[in-house]
């Protein structure tokens, strides 16, 4: 080989050292050393409610601690809270809520007289109308139910709203605040 040929390469293998030296303190995803501690917390205390159904509350929280992605964890905390007040409803059945399907819920009643599996309820009633279930089967209060859908906005917001800024912070409060409505739909 010339020596040309061995400088250049010489000169690539030190670049290719210097590049990879500077990265390694870059920004990395990864499943080691806690991001944000109190993740942990909110998981306990999820878990300390007897929520069995962890699935989305835990990709959630993963978001917060380990992505950064605070906009992506409120959707998921959202979702995981609606699958919770959806099988809350269907525990009898859904007996209860056929009892005042025609009566409260009259749109839905001239689209499906009696709901009867959880994909009927997905397939009729979105969050909002969810809440409205919730309220008038007694599970939760007016103050708790306007709560409730200030939450909901704010995880339309973090779905449908590019401008909407949010932190870490404000994903763990919201994660803070779901917990304490956790207990009206277990």
């Amino acid at each position: 080989m010339n020596t040309d040929l061995l400088s250049i390469i010489h000169s690539i293998a030190l670049k290719a050292s210097a590049w990879q030296k500077a990265q390694e303190g870059g920004y990395v995803v990864t499943k080691k050393a806690e991001r944000v501690p109190e993740v942990n917390e909110l998981r306990q205390e999820i878990k300390s409610l007897g929520v069995t159904e962890l699935d989305y509350f835990s990709e959630g929280l993963d978001c917060i601690q380990y992505a950064q992605a605070p906009r992506a964890a409120i959707v998921l905390g959202w979702t995981g809270f609606i699958d919770l007040l959806q099988n809350k409803i269907g525990k009898d059945n859904y007996a209860s809520l056929n009892t005042i399907l025609k009566t409260a819920f009259h749109g839905v009643y001239k689209k499906k007289s009696q709901i009867a599996t959880k994909q009927d309820l997905c397939d009729l009633f979105d969050d909002a109308v969810l809440l409205e279930v919730g309220k008038k089967l007694g599970f939760f209060d007016k103050h708790v139910h306007m709560q409730l859908n200030a939450m909901r906005d704010e995880r339309n917001n973090c779905a449908h709203v590019q401008e909407y800024a949010v932190t870490v912070r404000i994903a763990l409060g919201f994660y803070a605040k779901l917990i304490n409505f956790l207990p009206y739909i277990l």
